[in-house]
């Protein structure tokens, strides 16, 4: 449970409002509502002429019958009181409606249908660039928040840091602000209250804390399909070399790499769902330390590939999701930056956002997936490369374990018990010996399905992934992460089923889950077996402490401190083909990042949702 002695610091933490939380300022939002099932007639019959990404029309749209206009959003700032006049400070507004996602041409569509997804107006919606033969371009403009001007759906963003004292009775207001509003911002445990002014007029001219840059070769088409055909299933045309050389037809998307920077970190994009590069600046953004994640990984079905399922093959987050996905949209503004990703292989309306911050960053998934058996079910983690962090912390065990490629769990880890490569894995005692009982009974021989599965375990964390925090630490920086899910994103399906989110935790550096670059890189991907030898003949072995931050093929893939969550099995979550949240998923994970190792501060850093600040606009 949270300590109530520990505040939270709330040095890197945002503030999100809502237009609604503006009284007498916001118009109100607009109201949608869309059929189910008027999708198919198209998918009932074939996916070959249905569409691709794109927003099914509601039915009904209250903004088309009356439409008010609230204030500029364009003109709305922030302002902070420093003692002497008021002084501006990067402050966001968001444009937020509700559209309904449609991929009817995915081999899926059958079974996911049309959602019900309520999030930003882009800057640029990557699913709309289909056009070009090298470099894409795109079909049609972005779409629009159907109630112009600041609407009760609309979020206004500032960081808690750029909060003052009040401003004395009378205080003369900025030249050109013609509204003004104070808002109260009131720790809950501290009872420290600390204020910012929203001000409407004059446009915003901050200096910006996000950077968010796509790569120069960000547009240039690449093949893009799942190792499941049809999933996914962009359209057909020409793709290209790096060099801008066109090399086939097929599927194919924008390779959609970028980074993100601030003054506390840089983070990078190799695809869609890959993101392989998290650095934290020791100096307020002049120089960055090490790349300290391999990458962030996520598996459907299977741990690891070896497995054999009665259902259902292995999915990971390279070929299959990254091969199925398209970028939904991306926003840049002064205080964060927005991207979000939509498709998942058979999960056709998964999206999953990333909203990055000063010094934090907030990933939120919506998960809408079919039926997925029990066990194994859906893993999403993040892999550290090998050396670059030392310790790491949780709720239960504030003290620490070291991070060096060797278990500390004392059970839990049920690798493949008819699979000989696990045999050297040091997952303890008792997870060994489930594997000698499960081959002296003769399971193996009984039955070609056998798996790796990750149980929680309750003497090295808590029960449920919402209830802890997480510290990973080094000399080059810090990451305090926390699972979370807002009362308001609950829907009646899904709520019960977060019940079987355990947390996810592997130090192993001789567990291959079959993609990844560090220690060492995986030279089959996605493949049952691993290349044994390296590129000079020599045997490859598992990496050690002793071997420092090298990345050679002389290791093998291992998992480094890798930590995240299992949801252990799906009834559904895919809304039983109606266009209203009914049974989806959505949960919120939270990183902080902070510069070198301060020893334990994850109570400090990973209770934000536990003990949110307090906002009152007057």
């Amino acid at each position: 449970m949270p300590d109530p002695t520990v505040a939270e610091q709330r040095d890197t933490e945002a503030v999100v409002l809502r237009g609604s939380d503006l009284p007498g300022w916001a118009v109100p939002g607009n109201v949608t509502a869309k059929l189910p099932l008027t999708d198919l007639s198209c998918v009932s019959a074939t996916t070959a002429g249905c569409p691709h990404n794109h927003y099914a029309t509601p039915e009904l749209d209250t903004a088309k019958l009356a439409a008010p206009t609230g204030p500029d959003v364009r003109r709305i700032t922030g302002w902070r009181w420093d003692g002497r006049r008021f002084a501006e400070v990067p402050f966001q507004v968001d444009e937020v409606f509700t559209r309904y996602l449609d991929n009817s041409a995915s081999g899926f569509a059958i079974y996911s249908g049309q959602d019900q997804h309520t999030t930003y107006a882009f800057d640029r919606e990557g699913f709309r660039w289909t056009k070009g033969t090298c470099v894409a371009q795109p079909d049609s403009p972005v779409a629009t928040d159907p109630v112009q001007g600041l609407d009760t759906d609309d979020e206004l963003a500032f960081m808690a840091a750029d909060t003052a004292g009040a401003a004395p009775a009378g205080a003369a207001l900025p030249k050109g602000v013609t509204r003004s509003q104070r808002l109260t911002v009131t720790d809950p445990l501290t009872r420290r209250q600390s204020y910012l002014y929203v001000m409407l007029g004059r446009t915003p001219a901050a200096k910006p804390y996000v950077s968010y840059r796509r790569d120069a070769t960000a547009d240039r088409f690449a093949l893009s399909q799942s190792s499941y055909s049809d999933y996914g299933n962009a359209a057909v045309g020409p793709y290209c070399d790096a060099r801008g050389k066109v090399v086939g037809t097929g599927r194919r998307r924008p390779v959609d790499t970028a980074s993100v920077s601030t003054d506390r970190y840089r983070y990078r994009y190799d695809g869609r769902w890959l993101m392989t590069d998290i650095r934290i600046s020791p100096d307020k953004g002049r120089s960055y330390g090490p790349d300290l994640v391999d990458r962030w990984k996520a598996r459907a079905f299977q741990q690891d590939s070896a497995s054999e399922t009665p259902c259902c093959g292995y999915e990971e987050e390279d070929t299959n999701w990254g091969g199925s996905s398209t970028l939904l949209g991306e926003r840049v503004g002064p205080v964060r930056a927005i991207r979000e990703t939509w498709g998942a292989d058979s999960g056709t309306n998964v999206v999953r956002r990333e909203t990055f911050y000063r010094g934090e960053m907030t990933m939120k998934t919506w998960l809408r997936v079919h039926v997925i058996p029990p066990l194994d079910g859906i893993y999403a983690q993040w892999d550290f490369n090998a050396g670059r962090m030392t310790t790491y912390r949780n709720s239960l065990h504030p003290e620490g374990f070291p991070v060096d490629g060797r278990n500390d769990e004392a059970f839990g880890n049920l690798d493949d018990p008819c699979n000989p490569k696990y045999d050297r894995n040091d997952t303890g005692a008792l997870s060994q010996g489930y594997r000698q009982t499960y081959r002296t009974v003769g399971l193996c021989t009984l039955s070609p399905y056998h798996q790796s599965v990750d149980l929680a375990d309750p003497t090295f964390g808590l029960p449920n992934a919402a209830l802890q925090w997480n510290q990973t630490s080094g000399r080059w920086g810090t990451i305090v992460d926390r699972y979370s899910v807002a009362a308001r994103d609950l829907t009646p399906g899904g709520a019960a089923q977060t019940l079987v989110a355990q947390p996810y935790y592997r130090d192993d550096a001789c567990f291959d889950d079959a993609t990844g670059s560090n220690p060492g890189p995986r030279l089959k991907l996605r493949s049952a077996t691993e290349q044994q030898t390296a590129a000079d003949g020599t045997p490859r072995r598992c990496w050690t402490p002793k071997d420092g931050t090298t990345e050679s093929d002389h290791f093998f893939q291992g998992d480094i401190g890798t930590h995240g969550v299992h949801l252990l099995f799906l009834v559904d979550s895919d809304n039983a083909r109606q266009t209203v949240p009914l049974n989806e998923i959505v949960f919120d994970q939270r990183q902080v990042f902070l510069p070198g190792d301060p020893g334990n501060v994850g109570e400090s850093y990973g209770r934000a949702f536990d003990k949110p600040l307090l906002v009152v606009a007057s």
